[in-house]
């Protein structure tokens, strides 16, 4: 199945409130921010610093994952079964999204 015929995305982020999503990038703009951009150039995530004073940890970009964002508890879960055997069903604020995993 093509991207554009997928509506399950489209349709669970469609239901939860946009406060949720304001200001972030969705694939499709990502998309649109790589193209004119070296194809051998690395990714680098940039980590998250409580402090704007206090430098935040960079590591190059190992693997990308789809995933169950939970915005109110800032964690995300797999996509159908977890290390337990669970499958998480998606409750009305949960995002579906993909996670970028750095290295070490």
């Amino acid at each position: 199945m093509s991207s554009d015929e997928n509506t399950y995305v489209r349709n669970q982020n469609a239901g939860v409130d946009p406060l949720y999503t304001l200001g972030t990038i969705t694939v499709a703009s990502l998309r649109e921010i790589l193209a004119d951009l070296p194809d051998d150039a690395v990714m680098v995530v940039a980590g998250s610093s409580s402090s704007p004073s206090s430098p935040s940890a960079c590591s190059p970009l190992a693997d990308v994952e789809e995933c169950w964002y939970l915005p109110v508890d800032a964690e995300f879960l797999p996509l159908g079964r977890d290390a337990d055997g669970n499958v998480h069903e998606p409750g009305p604020r949960d995002l579906y999204a993909v996670v970028l995993h750095p290295a070490g």
